[in-house]
C-alpha cells in the first residue's frame, strides 16, 4: 500500500488546544446522544449503586494479621485505605478503620491524584511507600506514609510525578528507577537508571548502580525475600518487552549478569532458587528444559547452579501466575483455558508436588498472600457462578471459604458454550458463549484481547450479565492468538504473525453466525487497547461482518505507534515500523491506515482519556476524525481524566460503562434493527440491588476491567519487598491480568 500524507497527525500534539478543543467537542457531542435521557441516568446510577454495595467482597493485603483494603464510596468518591483484624475479618464482621484519605493527598501535592498502589515494607508493614497517580495516568507521585501515625513520613522517601520504579530494599533503603526527568528516560518513556538511596541521603547523593542505553525500553530493580534464607537484590536490564537481561545486586553493590534466556521471566524466589518461566526452549549442559515450562534454578553470588523442571504444560496448558509462601511455590494455570492450582514443597533437597484440595473450575487467582506463612488467598468464579474467596493453607492443605459474593443477576436458563471456530489458516480457536438465546436476530457482544501473552479464562460477567445477559443478549469471549491461553498461544500471533489475531476475531464472528447463534448486524466486536487494536482491524477488514464496534483506548496507527507516548516498548509484540522488511506488515495491520472512503462501515464507538500517557489519545482520535470524514456513524468518548486504566471515580466508571451499554442498544439491540440511528432503548428502570465492582468489573475500561481498584491496588502496583518487575505497566493496557501479588505488575498495553 503506497504511504499517503497523514491529514491528522496534528493530533499527535496532545498540547495544542485544538487537538483538546476536538476532542471535548467530540465527547460532549457524544454524551448528547447516549447519555442525554432518563434511561442513562438510571442504568448509570444502577451501575455506581452496585460498585458502592457492601456485600462486594473486599480484597486485602494481610500482613501480620491485619487486612488492608482500597475503599470508595459516594462519601469517599477517590477513595480510604482502611484496615481491619484478620479474625474480624474471617469472622464476617470487619472492624475497619480508616487510615488515610486519598483526597486529602490533592492539596498536599497541588494535583488531582488517585491513589495507585500500596507497598508496604513487608517487615514493618506499618511504614508504606503511597504511589498517587497523577490526574489518572501511568505517572505518579511516591510518598513514603506512617500508617501507625497517619502521617507523610518526614524528610522520608519522597519522589516527584513521573513512571518511576520505586522498591523497598530493606527499612532504611529503597531502589530508584527514576523517570520525573526526560534525562532518565528511555526512548519508550520508562526509567533508564537503577539507583540505591539511603535514608536520609538527596538523591543526587544516592549510589548510581546500572544504566541501559537509551533505545532499550526500561531499567527495574527490587528485592525478593526468602522465608528460607536470604534475600536477593535483582535489576531487569529490559532491551524490549520481551528480552531482556537480569543481574544480581551482591552485597557490595557489584552486579552479576545472570547466564539465563534473553526472553525469559524472573517470576519468584525461595529456597535460594530462582523460578524462571521460558518462553524458548533453553539448552543447559546436558539438559533441555521445554518452552512454556517453569524451572527452579540455584543461584549463589551470581552464578546459576542446579536447575530442577517443576512444571512443563501441554499443548493445552499455560502458566498463568506462580506465587511463593514460605515452603512452598504455588502455580495457577489455564487448562483448555480453564483455571486449576499445582503445588510443589522444598523438602531441603528437592521440590515434591502435593496434592490439592479440588477447587472450582473456571477462572482462578491467586489474590494475596501473607508474608511468613503458607496461607494462599485464591479467587474462583466462572459465567454463572459469582466469585468465592478462598483461603488455603498449604501446610495442613487445608481449604476454607472466607467470602462467596451474592448472584448479581438471574442465570437461570442461561447456557455456557465453549465452541470452536476455525481461522484462517486453519488453526482452531476456541471462544465462550454465554446467553439464554442463540438465534440470528441474538444481539451478541464478542470481546477480544490477544495480545502480550495475557490470557482471558471464564470470569463472571457482573455487570455485564444484569444489563445486558438478562435482556436475552449473548456475551461471547474470543480466545484469539497473542493472549496466554496456551503455551504457544502469544508466539503464534505476535510480529508479523499479529494479523492473525484479527483472522481469529473475524472467524468467531463468522463461526456465530454460520451456526445461527446470531447474524452479522447483530454482533458488535469490543476490545481496549491491543484488544482495540485487534478489534478496530477485524472491523476495517471485514465490516459486513460486523454490526458495531467498541473500541477503546486503542492501538490504531500501526505506523506511527512506536514514536507515540510508551510505544517504542512494544516492538517486541508487534515488530518496529523503521524495519523495511516489518513496515510493510503493520501497515496491512493498522486500521488507520485501512479506512478506505465508499465502504460502508458499521457504527463505532471510539474511547480515550486526554490523560492516557500510555497509548497516546492520537491513535482514537485519528480514528476516529478520519470515520467521520468517510460519513460513518462514530463516536467519541474522551473524558480528560483516567489514564489507560480508568483510573477515576466510580462515578467515572459507571457513566462510561453506562454510554457503551446505551451505545450497543441503540446498535445492535433487539429493538433497533431498522432504526438504530434514531431510537434510544438505554435499558430497563431497575431496583434490584445489583453488587458490581467487586475487585473485578469487566475486561476493558468499562466492559471489563477485570482487576481494578480493591485488588489491583491492594495486592498488586509495586507489591511488598518480594516484588518481581514492573512489567505489566508498560504493555498498552493493563486490562485483565489477575495482577499476582508478588509476580507480574503492571506493563503491558
Amino acid at each position: 500500500m503506497p504511504e499517503q500524507h497523514d491529514p491528522f497527525s496534528r493530533f499527535h500534539n496532545l498540547s495544542d488546544p485544538a487537538t483538546q478543543d476536538f476532542a471535548r467537542a467530540a465527547h460532549a457531542e457524544t454524551l448528547a446522544r447516549f447519555a442525554g435521557d432518563e434511561a442513562f441516568r438510571t442504568l448509570r446510577d444502577d451501575i455506581a449503586q452496585a460498585m458502592r454495595d457492601e456485600r462486594q467482597i473486599p480484597f486485602c493485603q494481610e500482613h501480620r494479621a491485619r487486612m488492608y483494603h482500597f475503599y470508595q464510596s459516594e462519601d469517599f468518591p477517590k477513595g480510604v485505605y482502611r484496615v481491619c483484624s484478620a479474625a474480624s475479618y474471617r469472622a464476617g464482621l470487619p472492624d475497619w478503620e480508616v487510615l488515610f484519605s486519598v483526597a486529602d493527598f490533592d492539596e498536599i501535592l497541588g494535583d488531582d491524584v488517585y491513589l495507585d498502589g500500596v507497598s508496604h515494607y513487608v517487615e514493618q508493614p506499618l511504614r508504606v511507600l503511597l504511589s498517587l497517580s497523577a490526574v489518572g495516568g501511568d505517572a505518579a507521585y511516591t510518598l513514603e506514609f506512617d500508617l501507625a501515625g497517619r502521617r507523610i513520613v518526614e524528610n522520608g522517601f519522597h519522589f516527584p510525578a513521573g513512571k518511576n520504579h520505586i522498591a523497598w530494599r530493606d527499612e532504611n533503603s529503597v531502589w530508584v528507577c527514576p523517570a520525573w526527568d526526560d534525562r532518565q528516560l528511555t526512548e519508550s518513556g520508562y526509567p533508564r537508571e537503577v539507583w540505591l538511596l539511603e535514608r536520609g541521603q538527596a538523591f543526587s547523593d544516592g549510589l548510581p548502580v546500572l544504566q541501559v542505553a537509551e533505545n532499550w525500553m526500561m531499567a527495574n530493580a527490587w528485592r525478593y525475600l526468602d522465608g528460607l534464607g536470604s534475600p536477593v537484590d535483582l535489576i531487569e536490564a529490559a532491551e524490549g518487552f520481551f528480552t531482556k537481561d537480569y543481574y544480581q545486586v551482591l552485597p557490595d553493590n557489584s552486579t552479576v549478569k545472570l547466564k539465563l534466556p534473553r526472553d525469559c521471566d524472573i517470576v519468584g524466589y525461595t529456597a535460594g532458587q530462582l523460578l524462571v518461566q521460558l518462553r524458548e526452549p533453553w539448552q543447559r549442559a546436558n539438559q533441555n528444559y521445554p518452552a512454556g515450562a517453569l524451572v527452579a534454578v540455584k543461584l549463589n553470588k551470581g552464578v546459576l547452579g542446579e536447575a530442577a523442571l517443576l512444571f512443563e504444560p501441554s499443548d493445552t496448558q499455560a502458566v498463568d501466575s506462580v506465587e511463593t509462601t514460605k515452603r512452598f511455590i504455588a502455580v495457577s494455570l489455564l487448562d483448555n483455558v480453564k483455571g486449576r492450582l499445582k503445588a510443589w514443597k522444598w523438602t531441603g533437597k528437592t521440590w515434591e508436588e502435593q496434592s490439592l484440595p479440588e477447587l472450582p473450575e473456571g477462572a482462578l487467582e491467586i489474590t494475596d498472600q501473607p508474608w511468613g506463612g503458607d496461607v494462599l488467598y485464591l479467587a474462583a468464579d466462572d459465567f454463572t457462578t459469582p466469585l468465592t474467596l478462598f483461603a488455603l493453607d498449604l501446610h495442613v492443605n487445608e481449604l476454607s471459604v472466607l467470602r462467596r459474593q451474592p448472584e448479581q443477576f438471574v442465570s437461570d436458563g442461561i447456557k455456557v458454550q465453549q465452541l470452536w471456530a476455525e481461522s484462517a489458516d486453519g488453526t482452531r480457536i476456541p471462544y465462550f458463549h454465554v446467553g439464554l438465546t442463540a438465534a440470528p436476530d441474538t444481539p451478541t457482544l464478542v470481546y477480544a484481547y490477544g495480545g502480550f501473552g495475557e490470557p482471558e479464562p471464564p470470569h463472571y460477567p457482573e455487570s455485564i450479565g444484569r444489563h445486558w445477559l438478562e435482556q436475552g443478549n449473548a456475551f461471547v469471549v474470543a480466545n484469539v492468538r497473542g493472549g496466554g491461553e496456551f503455551k504457544h498461544w502469544h508466539a503464534a500471533a505476535q510480529g508479523r504473525h499479529k494479523h492473525r489475531s484479527a483472522d481469529d476475531l473475524l472467524a468467531v464472528v463468522r463461526d456465530l453466525a454460520a451456526r445461527g447463534m446470531s447474524s452479522p448486524e447483530r454482533i458488535a466486536v469490543q476490545g481496549g487497547s491491543n484488544g482495540g487494536l485487534v478489534a478496530a482491524a477485524a472491523f476495517v477488514r471485514e465490516p459486513q461482518s460486523i454490526g458495531a464496534l467498541v473500541c477503546e483506548v486503542p492501538l490504531t496507527d500501526m505506523l506511527a505507534y512506536a514514536g507515540l507516548s510508551a510505544g517504542a516498548s512494544w516492538i517486541d509484540e508487534y515488530g518496529d515500523p523503521a524495519d523495511p522488511a516489518m513496515r510493510p506488515h503493520l501497515a496491512a495491520l493498522s486500521p488507520y491506515h485501512n479506512l478506505s472512503d465508499g465502504r460502508n462501515y458499521p457504527p463505532a464507538l471510539i474511547t480515550t482519556s486526554l490523560s492516557d500517557d500510555r497509548v497516546h489519545p492520537a491513535h482514537a482520535l485519528k480514528f476516529y476524525a478520519k470515520l467521520r470524514g468517510f460519513g460513518a456513524s462514530a463516536w467519541l468518548y474522551a473524558p480528560d481524566g483516567g489514564g489507560h486504566t480508568g483510573n477515576g471515580t466510580q462515578e467515572d466508571t459507571a457513566a462510561e460503562l453506562a454510554c457503551v451499554l446505551c451505545f450497543l442498544n441503540q446498535t445492535i439491540g433487539r429493538k433497533t434493527a431498522d432504526n438504530r440511528r434514531t431510537e434510544r432503548n438505554c435499558g430497563e428502570n431497575r431496583t434490584t440491588p445489583l453488587v458490581g465492582k467487586i475487585g473485578r468489573v469487566l475486561i476493558c475500561r468499562t466492559l471489563r476491567r477485570i482487576r481494578p481498584s480493591e485488588k489491583q491496588k491492594n495486592a498488586a502496583a509495586e507489591s511488598d519487598s518480594k516484588l518481581q518487575a514492573n512489567r505489566l505497566q508498560c504493555r498498552p493496557f493493563r486490562v485483565s491480568t489477575p495482577t499476582p501479588p508478588a509476580a507480574r505488575l503492571k506493563l503491558r498495553t
